[in-house]
């Protein structure tokens, strides 16, 4: 009969890390020297493609539809296309001497 050998039975060294490591495009070397081995491995954290920032907590994706025109910056604050302004790059930028109380424009560059 042949006997089978679990994973815990060819195990010669584990490794794990308690700590912080703030996103980076850098890569890290931890080095664990245990009982039976020594482990040098490299890691690096990196925020998902729309998360920013050291905590990966602020979010932006780009867009240039009826809720904003924009693009996103280093840091994911939200960079406004030409001709849009607003938290969100909502709001068209009329054409000059378009009237401030009584013309709007849905397009940059417009006056009605």
């Amino acid at each position: 009969m042949k006997r089978q050998t679990n994973d815990s039975e060819r195990l010669i060294e584990e490794a794990s890390f308690s700590g912080v490591i703030l996103p980076s495009p850098e890569w890290k070397t931890l080095d664990h020297i245990g009982r039976n081995a020594r482990i040098t491995y490299r890691v690096r954290v990196q925020c998902a493609a729309t998360y920013y920032n050291t905590t990966c907590t602020t979010f932006c994706r780009p867009r240039n539809d009826q809720f904003g025109h924009y693009t996103c910056g280093p840091q994911g604050e939200k960079i406004c296309l030409n001709g849009w302004t607003g938290d969100n790059c909502e709001k068209a930028i009329c054409k000059p001497g378009c009237d401030p109380v009584h013309g709007t424009c849905q397009q940059p560059g417009e006056c009605e």
